[in-house]
């Protein structure tokens, strides 16, 4: 996790783009950033300084978000001085996501998976197959050209007020199989209360997960189990690992 850092040292980087700041309202949600702000409730200001360990994940952003707008926050600027790497991005007004059985937001998130796109040319992304090779004797199972978010912390879906779900943060973008973004929710969903049953008859609304390999998603499940347990307290949710263990052991029963 990242801590956070006054948007107040970076201000004058920030107004060049957004005029004087009259309202500013930092943001607590995700874990990624040093500095995440709402500017005079237009912009959503995420940045880390250019010498943090993470600040590549900057870039990459830039480079995705022409790709993916029609699901996500349109990058309508950058700045790069004084120490800083900052993203200035539209902001959607919304709430995180909520995960529980009985939540509305699961049906708009299937809706907004319609919507992936293949992998775009000419934009360094993660392959599947290589980000889980270490956890997996299997994970050419998991390749292919399709985009992946892969992060499916509900504070990275915002509920718009138009009822959308819309997926931030595309910090870590991948390419892999169709179904793996479905499969890596279904985990999440189990940490928020689902029987891994009902977890996966939503990613099931999907139909590249529906139609996946049985044996190539078992394989997934094992993998995220493994990745899970070994980053530990490290992980975003104290229930991830346990989750995913519940998940392999409900595939191979």
């Amino acid at each position: 996790m990242t801590g956070r850092l006054s948007w107040r040292q970076a201000r004058a980087l920030i107004e060049k783009h957004t005029g004087p700041v009259i309202t500013a309202r930092p943001v607590n949600g995700g874990f990624n950033s040093e500095i995440a702000v709402i500017i005079n409730g237009t912009t959503f200001v995420k940045g880390l300084r250019t010498d943090h360990p993470r600040a590549w994940t900057q870039e990459r952003e830039r480079r995705i978000n022409p790709h993916i707008q029609h699901v996500s926050a349109p990058l309508r600027w950058a700045e790069t001085a004084g120490g800083w790497d900052l993203n200035g991005f539209e902001f959607i007004d919304g709430r995180a996501a909520s995960y529980e059985p009985s939540s509305p937001d699961l049906q708009p998130i299937v809706a907004m998976m319609a919507h992936w796109r293949p992998a775009p040319d000419g934009v360094e992304l993660k392959r599947a197959e290589q980000r889980w090779s270490s956890y997996s004797d299997h994970s050419e199972l998991f390749a292919g050209d399709w985009l992946s978010h892969t992060d499916w912390s509900p504070t990275n879906i915002l509920i718009g007020g138009d009822g959308r779900a819309y997926m931030l943060d595309w910090a870590w973008p991948t390419s892999g199989a169709r179904w793996i973004d479905p499969a890596c929710w279904i985990v999440w969903l189990i940490a928020g209360g689902h029987h891994p049953a009902q977890a996966q008859a939503w990613a099931s609304k999907v139909p590249p997960f529906a139609a996946a390999p049985a044996y190539a998603v078992t394989a997934f499940a094992q993998a995220q189990a493994a990745m899970w347990e070994d980053i530990g307290d490290h992980a975003p949710h104290p229930g991830l690992a346990a989750a995913a263990t519940h998940w392999v052991k409900h595939r191979t029963a």
